[in-house]
């Protein structure tokens, strides 16, 4: 009888088991749906943001070309602003990871400080350039977004701690392979590197705006007192 009932009991708990998995991987697949479902969306925001800026964005338009329904778009942005802010803080996020990525190379594959040096200026010319402006500005205008929305201001600190966190990461192994100096702070570096970028956004609106070449020449004096000397 007691078997019978140790029996009974096991096979209830394997059945739990089985019906937690299943609840699991149904969960899992919901997820991943979910996810895949707002990859979709953002990339399709992403690609009317380049096209036409933020008027370019309508409701409608992201349902025809993402294939989500209205009430799916609403429900997992809230609104056609959360729609914008979405898109915004992945390119935020994609265009400082992309400048991150590539200090990590020059940090990796530099052989000694005066070749870190020429690739460091180059990266320096290419964040100045024209180009960036609406990199520059989609960044202001995600930032900007933040005011009186803690809910956003909240995903925006997260994201841009993970940003600068990682930044300093590969400052530090700079430091360690002799080309920052050791006496400054890693992190100040790192935040000094993702600020003079985004400052460019005050020439963009000067009417006399500097050059890129004064531009350069200021930031490339200031890089090298970050740099040890050869």
């Amino acid at each position: 009888m007691v078997a019978a009932q140790r029996s009974s009991d096991a096979g209830d708990a394997t059945n739990g088991r089985a019906v937690s998995g299943e609840s699991s991987d149904g969960s899992s697949r919901r997820d991943q749906r979910t996810r895949s479902t707002r990859e979709r969306v953002i990339d399709v925001v992403l690609e009317m943001l380049e096209e036409g800026g933020e008027v370019a964005v309508r409701i409608d338009g992201v349902r025809d070309r993402s294939g989500v329904s209205v009430g799916s778009l609403y429900h997992h942005f809230g609104d056609r602003d959360g729609l914008i802010v979405a898109a915004q803080l992945r390119r935020f996020a994609r265009y400082a990871e992309a400048e991150i990525a590539a200090l990590s190379t020059i940090v990796e594959r530099a052989g000694d400080v005066a070749e870190f040096r020429r690739a460091i200026r180059q990266l320096t010319r290419r964040t100045a350039s024209e180009l960036r402006a609406a990199e520059r500005w989609g960044r202001i205008g995600v930032l900007g977004s933040t005011v009186g929305r803690p809910a956003l201001l909240h995903e925006v600190r997260a994201v841009l701690t993970r940003l600068t966190d990682e930044f300093q990461a590969h400052v530090a192994q700079g430091q360690a392979r002799g080309f920052f100096r050791s006496d400054l702070d890693a992190r100040a570096i790192a935040l000094f590197v993702e600020s003079y970028s985004l400052g460019l956004a005050l020439n963009d609106l000067d009417e006399h705006p500097v050059s890129e070449r004064a531009w350069e020449k200021v930031v490339w004096s200031v890089l090298d007192g970050l740099i040890v000397d050869e």
